[in-house]
Order: structure tokens, then C-alpha cells, then sequence
């Protein structure tokens, strides 16, 4: 019996994640990003995880200096965590066009005033990557 599809059809596909530990309510947050003058940041309609259940606050961030997109969305939603293993983290550094997230955004988020830790998370585990397939 043959297999209509192979196993790498199965394969999903997530972004590149890196996490943000802030006390900055999310407003905040997202002022310190806007006046930066190698990025442009617009407010994203809210994100819903993938069983529509818990809408989470999002911005979309665009590095001047090489036009690489990312997103930076709240983990904590209105129902539930957006990335459940990492709570103690605020906010999700998430690329949109790139492998990786250009070190140098790093390097300004951990600058800003307010935030204490910007770092690569592990990748989701299966039950947890459909919020992120969702992204791509």
C-alpha cells in the first residue's frame, strides 16, 4: 500500500523565537520601540492562539538597517499563555521573513530602559508550535 503523503509534508514550520522580560505595561513597551530611529512599529490587530480561545497584544517591527520583520507578541493573552513553558516571560520576539532574528535587534531591545532579559527560547514542543505555525 503506498503512502499518499511523505513525512515531510508533515514537517510544520515555525518562526525563530526569542523572549522579552519586561515590567513595561504594553503601551509602554511599544512607545520605548517606536522612538528608536532604526525601527518602525505599527500596532497589530490582536493575535488569537490556535484554538481561537485567548486573544494576545501584538506589534510589527521592521529593522531599518536590513528590512527584516518581526513580531512581538504578549504571552500573556487574555485566557491563556501564547507559549505556555515560558510564563515568566512577557513578551514574544518572533521573525516574520528571516531564518534568524538579527542580533542587533537584540542588542537594542536589551538597551531599552525597562527591559531585563532578551533571549533565544527552545522551539516548541509539538503541542505547542500550532500557535506559532499559525505566524508564518
Amino acid at each position: 500500500m503506498q503512502s499518499l503523503f511523505t513525512s515531510d509534508e508533515f514537517v510544520l514550520k515555525y518562526p525563530c523565537i526569542y523572549g522579552i522580560s519586561t515590567s513595561m505595561r504594553h503601551v509602554k513597551f511599544g512607545y520605548g520601540l517606536s522612538i528608536h530611529p532604526d525601527i518602525v512599529l505599527q500596532y497589530e490587530e490582536d493575535i488569537f492562539d490556535y484554538g481561537k480561545e485567548s486573544r494576545h497584544a501584538a506589534y510589527h517591527l521592521t529593522f531599518l538597517d536590513d528590512q527584516s520583520c518581526y513580531l512581538i507578541i504578549k504571552n500573556r493573552g487574555t485566557k491563556h499563555h501564547f507559549y505556555p513553558k515560558y510564563k515568566q516571560v512577557d513578551y514574544l520576539l518572533c521573525s516574520m521573513n528571516e531564518e534568524e532574528i538579527n542580533i542587533k535587534i537584540v542588542q537594542i531591545l536589551t538597551k531599552l530602559k525597562g527591559i531585563s532579559i532578551c533571549f533565544a527560547l527552545n522551539n516548541p514542543s509539538p503541542k505547542e508550535i500550532l500557535n506559532f505555525t499559525q505566524l508564518q
